[in-house]
């Protein structure tokens, strides 16, 4: 860990809960806020104990909605954080809800070290934002990303396509909106409606695993095809890439000098901390998870019990699928000294059946998804878990 690790803290409150979301969040009532800081508090101080007090090497808050903080509460879990860990970020990421950050809490968060923002834009049409449950206007994100340009910091915005009822126009519309405001890095999902029974609504008061079906299936019924939602990715490769982004990721286009550094440290197989309600980590070769329903997890960190270890994980296969997210590939050469020859063999024979089908590339010994890859990823990652 000389390098240092990537630390992901969870702040799982919402004002509402959007239907499609399937991350552990919660109502960020005050009392439930108080109990959850606390707790988050003392597995920060704890964790920074049993490390060694690391160099934390990226920093991102993730929800939930971080940016629904109260100024004082981001100072306190500063102050937490800056006692627990020897803080010096390359990059320091907060995600944000455009209705919700106002100036006295980016304050707050400029004082706690956040270099970068990620907002949540998802739709600049009104009807998108409505089917996908969300609470603010689309004029609302290009007044948080001006916020967060006059201090300073770099600007993420996701996007989502393919949600019920949305068009082709629609899409285009929408990259156009989100390049016109020249952010240095955009994200683009396509909307998948798969939601975990329990983990859905653990943390909301009277349930609404009901609701979440019937929004789901009726979601399901006005979704475009799969065909329709392979042309929109292919026309956000154009739009983005004659726009100077570079598609780095399956789902992620940046600018020059701009990629996401934590996210980076995921796909690239490092070594991240996962602190708060369903984080998970990655440390000296183990995974492990914290439990996403907030009881369950208030209690975890009041025991001192151990976080859940994942014993399925297979390393060799999570760096290979992960590797191969990335333009930059899998080095199997690289990857078989890691592993051995046995998972080297294994992930060779895996690419070899995708070969005639055109899906990976192998150029002196790297692997790469080719484009119609990266359409189909999930066809070559099947075959690694095989």
């Amino acid at each position: 860990m000389t390098k240092g690790l990537g630390l992901y803290v969870h702040v799982p409150f919402c004002a509402s809960r959007c239907p499609y979301c399937d991350f552990a969040t919660a109502p960020a009532t005050h009392a439930l806020r108080g109990r959850y800081l606390e707790a988050l508090a003392r597995e920060i101080a704890d964790e920074g104990r049993r490390l060694g007090r690391p160099r934390v090497r990226t920093l991102y808050f993730g929800g939930g909605t971080p940016s629904l903080l109260e100024p004082a509460e981001i100072a306190a879990l500063a102050d937490a954080l800056r006692g627990a860990f020897d803080l010096r970020p390359r990059e320091a990421t907060l995600e944000a809800n455009p209705a919700t950050l106002d100036r006295a809490r980016l304050a707050g968060w400029l004082v706690l070290g956040i270099t970068r923002l990620s907002l949540g834009a998802q739709s600049f049409d009104a009807a998108g934002l409505r089917a996908l449950g969300r609470t603010h206007q689309p004029e609302d994100s290009a007044v948080a990303l001006a916020a967060a340009r006059d201090v300073g910091l770099d600007v993420s915005l996701d996007l989502i396509f393919g949600w019920p009822a949305q068009t082709a126009r629609g899409w285009d519309r929408d990259l156009a909106a989100a390049i016109a405001l020249v952010p240095d890095h955009i994200s683009c999902y396509p909307l998948e409606l798969r939601l975990d029974p329990e983990d859905a609504i653990a943390n909301w008061p009277g349930g609404g695993w009901r609701v979440l079906e019937r929004w789901r299936s009726r979601a399901a019924a006005s979704q475009p095809d799969d065909g329709a939602i392979a042309d929109w990715y292919r026309l956000a490769e154009r739009r983005l890439g004659a726009a100077g982004y570079r598609h780095y990721e399956i789902a992620n286009w940046a600018r020059p000098g701009k990629r996401s550094l934590h996210n980076l440290g995921y796909w690239r197989d490092r070594e991240w901390l996962g602190v708060g309600a369903g984080a998970h980590s990655h440390i000296a070769g183990v995974r492990s998870a914290n439990p996403a329903e907030l009881g369950r997890y208030l209690a975890r960190v009041a025991s001192g019990a151990e976080r859940a270890i994942d014993a399925e994980a297979d390393a060799p296969v999570e760096a290979a699928m992960l590797a191969l997210r990335l333009d930059s590939g899998l080095d199997l050469g690289r990857y078989t000294r890691r592993f051995g020859s046995a998972a080297g063999s294994r992930v060779r024979s895996a690419l070899a059946e995708v070969g005639p089908a055109g899906l990976v590339r192998v150029s002196r010994d790297v692997a790469r998804l080719t484009p119609r890859g990266r359409l189909l990823a999930s066809e070559v990652f099947v075959r690694l878990l095989a």
